[in-house]
């Protein structure tokens, strides 16, 4: 394998795949499979496209996604609601990655970005503490 990665021009070679640009468009070949490893390393997204999840948690610490070897939970956006006066904090396994949240009875959050609001740690899961009542709500994210 050749470490040259120009095949011509105008085209860009990687792990078989081939993509190339005109003046009206984009046109590409795929010759293999695509693979986390084809990518040049850092700097790229191991997933771009958001998961959504449930988010309900009584007076306990949830593990609201399980934890992914070698990768972080990146939170997009979530929305929640408690049913009493609670404190809400956000966590990678056991480390707060969010100062605690206070709110009173109904009140809650809504954060919404394209970036990442919150990142877990390497390898750790991503949970939520909430310290009285219910909040019930949903959440995305993706893996990195």
């Amino acid at each position: 394998m050749t470490s040259q990665k120009i095949k011509s021009g105008s085209g860009f070679n990687e792990a078989g795949i081939t993509t190339s640009a005109s003046p009206v468009g984009v046109s590409g070949t795929l010759a293999g499979d695509i693979t986390r490893s084809a990518v040049p390393a850092d700097g790229y997204r191991y997933s771009t496209n958001p998961t959504f999840g449930v988010l309900s948690a009584g007076a306990a610490t949830v593990e609201l996604v399980a934890a992914v070897p070698n990768r972080q939970i990146e939170v997009l956006n979530y929305t929640f609601v408690s049913d009493s006066p609670t404190t809400v904090t956000w966590k990678s396994n056991t480390t707060a990655i969010s100062g605690g949240m206070t709110f009173g009875l109904n009140g809650g959050a809504t954060v919404n970005d394209d970036e990442a609001s919150l990142r877990t740690n390497v390898g750790e899961a991503l949970k939520i503490t909430n310290s009285a009542g219910n909040i019930n709500g949903h959440f995305a994210y993706r893996v990195v």
